[in-house]
Order: structure tokens, then sequence, then C-alpha cells
């Protein structure tokens, strides 16, 4: 639908954008979250690795949740602008 120039539509967000968001935030919880626990609870989910393993990949696991998080937040921040999308 043509509009007049300078205005922008703003547009509601779907419930699958909505859902896509939060599920990409949850995962980057569960990433960091799971890294904390190989490294510092390795008892509780039983893994017989030694240490340097277990530091490495809890390390690892750390390391991908936040480069997931700035990914999201970047690509979120980027589809808000560009879309006119607010909350």
């Amino acid at each position: 639908m043509l509009r007049p120039k300078g205005q922008k539509e703003n547009p509601q967000l779907t419930f699958f954008t909505k859902f896509t968001r939060i599920f990409m935030m949850l995962m980057t919880l569960v990433y960091i979250a799971l890294g904390i626990l190989i490294i510092f609870a390795p008892e509780a989910m039983r893994l017989s690795f030694s240490n340097e393993i277990r530091y490495a990949l809890g390390g690892i696991l750390i390391l991908y949740g936040v480069v997931r998080f700035v990914r999201a937040y970047q690509r979120n921040k980027r589809n808000t602008e560009d879309n006119g999308y607010e909350d």
C-alpha cells in the first residue's frame, strides 16, 4: 500500500518474530549456563573428563553463548530499526 513520503507504518510484531527473539535469548542463556555447569560442577553432570578438557569445553560453550547473544542483539536491533517495529 502506498503511503505519503516521510510517514512510516508501525507494524506490530508477529507471534513468530516474538517467539524467535525469546528463543534466541533463551538459548544464549542455556549455552552460558551449561558452560558454567561443566566448569564448576562436573559431578552434577557425572563427567569424567580431565580438568583441561572440562575448562576448554566449558569455555567454548560460554564463548559461543556470548557470541550468539551479541549476534542476536545486533540482528534484533537492525531489524527493529529497518522495519520501524516498536515493542
